[in-house]
């Protein structure tokens, strides 16, 4: 210890170590404070690179998303455009066959027909040639003949008569045949666009389900960086309170001993 010779030299010196202290006291606590502040900037930056990237994870999954269900969208189209493809491939075939089956059945019907008139023309000469050989007057021939001929008008009016309501049995058939084919041709695409629609509704109806299920995801892990934020920042004041703590009491330790060795000091002159 230093060897004092007035009160002044010893209230001096210990002035001058106490202030010494101090100095030293609070630029522990100006360090301790510096470097709180600092973490505290790492903290924030952290935490918001964290809210940066957890939002682009947000849009890229997100958009993921939407590309999957515009692609599943763009197949169900496709697929349902193939089908209804093959009902219009298969329309045109069966209209085509039906087609050609009311032309066959009409040919076959005029085939008849024309048939029959030649059985009615060869029963009409046949009779022509009975009346001449069983002879007779002219009067008589000719009224024969006569008869023969509006036997044989009759009788192919009856033929035209029966035809024509065959042809028109068989048109009207046609037609509805022609109409019910249109009608199931109509029909099986129209449930085919309510199951396309339907499919659509579908996909969009999950679409939302997995962005809404993903922004309540992103959202918990918003919450839960703000929670891992508040305890560090509550660990970091906590830490720097013991720090303040620890300086302080060392700081009264010090302040004690240097009083401690004032008062040996001034006892030593008394």
């Amino acid at each position: 210890m230093n060897s004092f010779q007035t009160i002044e030299e010893v209230n001096d010196y210990f002035e001058k170590q106490l202030e010494s202290l101090y100095q030293n006291y609070t630029a522990k606590l100006q360090i301790v404070e510096k470097n709180k502040i600092q973490i505290y900037m790492t903290l924030q930056r952290q935490y918001e690179e964290q809210l940066i990237a957890l939002e682009q994870r947000k849009q890229n999954e997100g958009n993921l998303l939407k590309q999957n269900s515009d692609l599943a969208v763009g197949k169900i189209k496709l697929l349902f455009e193939n089908k209804i493809q093959i009902i219009l491939e298969k329309y045109k075939s069966d209209y085509s066959e039906e087609v050609n089956g009311y032309r066959e059945n009409k040919v076959e019907m005029l085939g008849q027909m024309q048939v029959e008139e030649r059985v009615i023309f060869k029963h009409y000469q046949h009779q022509q040639m009975e009346l001449l050989r069983q002879g007779g007057q002219s009067r008589q021939l000719v009224a024969g003949f006569e008869q023969k001929m509006d036997n044989l008008q009759s009788a192919l009016l009856n033929l035209c008569e029966k035809y024509e309501h065959q042809f028109s049995l068989l048109e009207e058939k046609h037609e509805e045949k022609y109409e019910l084919l249109e009608q199931m041709r109509d029909e099986a695409i129209e449930q085919l666009l309510d199951s396309e629609k339907a499919s659509q509704n579908q996909l969009e109806d999950q679409l939302f389900e997995k962005l809404q299920n993903l922004n309540e995801k992103i959202e918990q892990q918003r919450d839960i960086l703000e929670q891992e934020l508040i305890e560090k920042e509550h660990s970091l004041e906590e830490m720097v309170n013991t720090e303040r703590e620890r300086i302080e009491l060392d700081y009264e330790q010090k302040c004690n001993e240097v009083f401690e060795q004032q008062e040996q000091a001034l006892a030593q002159i008394d």
